[in-house]
């Protein structure tokens, strides 16, 4: 996973809120410290490390931080249809592919695996696109698997607009020299179905 940016978010305020968070609650962990006789040394360093790694990891997640700071969930599992297109606009191939997204508040990935290549992500961003939901802005790496021959690594970027409740996306990717080409993907969250 990498860093990624969120475009109109205020990241920096709520690191800012955990750091006071953590400044607020040392007096009372030493306070609790003293009552139990425990000597071990807690610093404000861990505590900001523990807080962090809990937002960054749970409590983004929950409906009403997401809600507040408008952030999209993407973690799942996608299937794309996908085609790419000539510079007439004709669709000259089409395709499909599965496409694992993993995402903190802080750090994301997005995998896509086709029967010919796989791609990672690298530098992405985030931001909410008012009025049609959000969109992922993202460079990635494909490589051909073993045997390939008519592909190329190469790289490249994707564009893609989601719906608000994280469940379709709409978008295009280009390649670089490599490769020469773009086209167009549609993605689908898939549910699990609950008992």
């Amino acid at each position: 996973m990498h860093d990624y940016s969120l475009r109109g978010h205020p990241r920096e305020r709520l690191i800012f809120y955990i750091a006071a968070a953590t400044f607020s609650l040392m007096p009372l962990i030493t306070t609790l410290k003293g009552w139990l006789g425990v000597g071990l040394a807690i610093t404000a360093f861990a505590v900001f490390s523990g807080l962090f790694a809990f937002f960054d990891r749970v409590l983004w997640r929950t409906t009403l931080v997401r809600n507040l700071f408008r952030l999209p969930d993407l973690n799942g599992n996608w299937k794309c249809a996908g085609s790419q297109i000539d510079d007439d606009g004709n669709v000259t191939n089409e395709w499909t592919a599965d496409v694992t997204i993993t995402q903190t508040w802080s750090r994301i990935s997005v995998a896509l695996q086709t029967v010919t290549s796989r791609s990672r992500s690298g530098p992405a961003s985030i931001e909410c696109d008012e009025g049609h939901g959000y969109r992922l802005l993202y460079n990635y790496q494909n490589d051909p698997l073993p045997g390939e021959q008519q592909l190329t690594p190469h790289r490249g970027t994707c564009d893609l607009i989601i719906d608000d409740g994280c469940t379709a996306a709409d978008g295009v990717y280009f390649n670089d020299h490599n490769r020469k080409s773009f086209g167009r993907m549609k993605l689908t969250k898939q549910i699990k179905e609950t008992e």
